[in-house]
């Protein structure tokens, strides 16, 4: 007859690595904004603990250890005995404060070429349009980014990757839109599949905004009808952006167009964003609310309509002060966006005709002098709702138990120091 042998498995679990961070001089958690979906923030929301500790998910990356989960937070006098090893602790000596990673939400940091001098010109009085016709703006980029290879695209891109981690960003939000052609659009975005391979502690959304402008020698028409039939369902297909965005303005893709484009996107599975009301009021901040995106950005010509809009739904304004900055333009109704209840992220807008910085802390600063905005509205601005312009609230923006380990030492006692030292460097 047949016999059955049972075989016992033991199964061995490993306990998670770890690491703490103790006697930080202060650390703040943001928790408080996700009860209240990050708008109105005031001081309470951000949580801030006097001589706190963290202590976080140590996981092996492709090119060495990075953060896994948060495990414990709190005052250091209360660290639970297991995690006081002293190999696994790194004290802060009271000296430095501990925050949620920064979120930049809005970049379009992989691009080839050097506009100094146009940008020098421009300062000595020249107009954009002397500028364009002599070979200038933004299609001088195009040019440049073309020509670029995947490598030298990743190259200079890891080097702004890398600054931007010295301000104590930890999420990056990057666009397309320096092709304009199927193709370099495409290497763009692969280019930023390999920075997250690089940068494996660093999260990077990847958007196609291949509706940046209109080719030279296009028509309009059919360039919308080319992205809308080729390049979106390619992008999808291979997996190489999460969303897609259009600069919907005076001269550039008409509310019809970006209506088009974004329905397409969403078809395909694409979350979708807008360039939104920055030129001149299109109403393309009542789009974005209209059609659930993660975002409407720029927005220094938003209309009532679209405040009310934006205030009723879940997309979240990000404001982009560096750029009305560098323009000399009027900024963004910061105040009446924050008081009629939209959520409102700041972001860089890296790019390299209007805002050439990765600095976040230095648009905080703009953002503090110019917008009138709170240290809570700030913080919120560049910690939560910058994840919630992108869709990762649920993981990012904010430092609790079970969420991700994205924080930042800051070389400050105080998170203020952030933005108080203006154009600090690391």
């Amino acid at each position: 007859h047949a016999s059955v042998c049972w075989v016992k498995l033991h199964v061995v679990k490993r306990k998670p690595r770890w690491k703490a961070l103790v006697h930080a001089s202060e650390l703040l958690t943001g928790a408080g904004l996700r009860s209240k979906d990050g708008r109105h923030p005031v001081e309470a929301d951000l949580g801030r603990i006097r001589d706190g500790a963290l202590v976080y998910e140590v996981l092996a990356g492709p090119t060495g250890d990075v953060p896994g989960r948060v495990l414990w937070l709190g005052a250091s006098s209360e660290l639970p005995r297991e995690y006081r090893r002293k190999p696994n602790t790194l004290d802060l000596g009271g000296k430095k404060a501990l925050i949620p990673g920064l979120v930049d939400c809005h970049t379009h940091l992989v691009f080839a070429g050097d506009r100094s001098d146009e940008f020098a010109r421009r300062c000595g009085g020249a107009t954009y349009e002397e500028i364009a016709r002599t070979g200038g703006g933004i299609l001088s980029t195009v040019r440049a980014t073309r020509e670029a290879t995947s490598s030298t695209l990743l190259r200079l891109a890891s080097a702004r990757v890398r600054e931007a981690i010295s301000y104590g960003v930890r999420t990056i939000e990057i666009k397309s839109g320096y092709g304009l052609d199927e193709a370099t659009e495409l290497k763009q975005l692969e280019v930023i599949q390999k920075l997250r391979s690089r940068f494996p502690a660093v999260h990077f959304q990847s958007t196609y905004l291949g509706a940046h402008a209109t080719p030279p020698g296009v028509e309009r028409s059919s360039y919308v009808e080319e992205i809308v039939t080729s390049t979106l369902p390619k992008v999808a297909k291979l997996g190489l952006a999460e969303a897609a965005d259009v600069f919907i303005d005076r001269g550039y893709f008409t509310l019809d167009e970006g209506r088009r484009i974004l329905e397409r996107a969403r078809s395909l599975g694409l979350a979708v964003k807008v360039h939104a009301d920055e030129l001149s009021n299109t109403e393309s901040a009542a789009l974005a609310a209209q059609l659930g995106a993660l975002s409407a950005d720029h927005l220094l010509q938003v209309s009532e309509q679209g405040i009310r809009a934006l205030a009723e739904s879940a997309t979240t304004a990000v404001l982009l002060p560096g750029t009305a900055f560098y323009l000399k333009a009027s900024h963004a109704p910061a105040r009446r966006l924050l008081d009629a209840g939209v959520r409102v992220a700041l972001a860089t807008d890296f790019n390299p005709g209007t805002c050439m910085t990765l600095n976040l802390p230095s648009i905080m600063t703009i953002a503090a002098l110019h917008l009138g905005m709170t240290r809570a509205e700030l913080f919120a601005a560049v910690t939560y709702n910058g994840a919630c312009a992108l869709g990762l609230q649920s993981r990012r923006g904010t430092l609790e138990v079970g969420r991700d380990a994205a924080f930042a030492v800051l070389p400050f006692e105080r998170f203020e120091e952030l933005y108080y030292r203006f154009a600090w460097s690391a």
